[in-house]
């Protein structure tokens, strides 16, 4: 495992989705932080990948030398009248977690999102997973609800807690 100064944070790229979908399953298999358990097939991850890159989506990645260990993306809407707002996912490899990473993506995301003169990021979050959404809080975003029981897996139930950063 590498140190802070030695993870890349970067645009996705074509060759980048191979990596990209073995992170994002990984954090999936958790069972913890995302709306998956398994990542889509790699064919479905590559057409999505392709079809936000087309669009110009915000979707940031860090690499540790050849590894993707984690990524930051907006999905933006071109509906009219949705086109101002994005929505924000984020993962980090267990491992990683706890280095800043999450806290250099964020920022990078932020800062493009700002470059594309977006107005409003909002997100999901699970309320068991009290340190992203410190993070969260950290980046000014502010919570605007709460949906109870919103996820049962495992016998477990959890809330999602909708979160938002205007002007950004």
């Amino acid at each position: 495992m590498s140190t802070m100064n030695q993870i890349q944070i970067r645009h996705i790229s074509e060759d980048d989705i191979e990596g990209f979908h073995a992170c994002f399953d990984a954090v999936s298999q958790e069972r913890k932080f995302l709306g998956f358990v398994k990542a889509p097939s790699l064919e479905k991850t590559r057409n999505w990948l392709m079809a936000g890159m087309e669009q110009g989506e915000i979707r940031l990645i860090a690499v540790d030398g050849s590894q993707i260990v984690g990524w930051c993306d907006i999905e933006t809407n071109d509906r009219e009248g949705f086109s101002h707002a994005g929505k924000l996912g984020m993962g980090i490899l267990k491992e990683y977690r706890g280095q800043g990473i999450g806290s250099k993506l964020l920022k990078e995301t932020l800062s493009a999102a700002k470059a594309g003169h977006l107005e409003r990021v909002e997100l999901d979050v699970y309320a068991s997973n009290t340190t992203a959404i410190k993070l969260y809080e950290k980046f000014n975003f502010q919570i605007e609800g709460r949906k109870r029981k919103a996820r049962k897996l495992d016998e477990t139930y959890d809330d999602i807690i909708v979160m938002a950063l205007l002007s950004v």
